[in-house]
């Protein structure tokens, strides 16, 4: 593999990998939320009507998790090159 695919291949990965990291902090400091019973007025189509609020808190965190996992993943199956 040349350098230059190496190098846009790192830049990929290691954006996933920053990326994918600092929303698993964000979806982990968001569970720490207190849920309260009251829900605010929201408009109509801002959130889908049938989908508890805890799942689409796992469903951000499964993403944040798979985007790091991936980065990783890359920068783990391609190293940097020694020539």
């Amino acid at each position: 593999m040349n350098q230059m695919a190496w190098f846009l291949v790192a830049w990929v990965g290691g954006s996933l990998a920053i990326l994918g990291s600092l929303m698993t902090l964000g979806s982990l400091l968001l569970w720490l939320v207190p849920w309260s019973g009251s829900k605010p007025q929201r408009m109509d189509g801002e959130r889908s009507p049938g989908i508890p609020d805890w799942q689409n808190r796992v469903k951000l965190t499964a993403v944040s998790l798979g985007l790091a996992i991936a980065g990783f993943s890359l920068l783990v199956v391609f190293p940097l090159p020694l020539h």
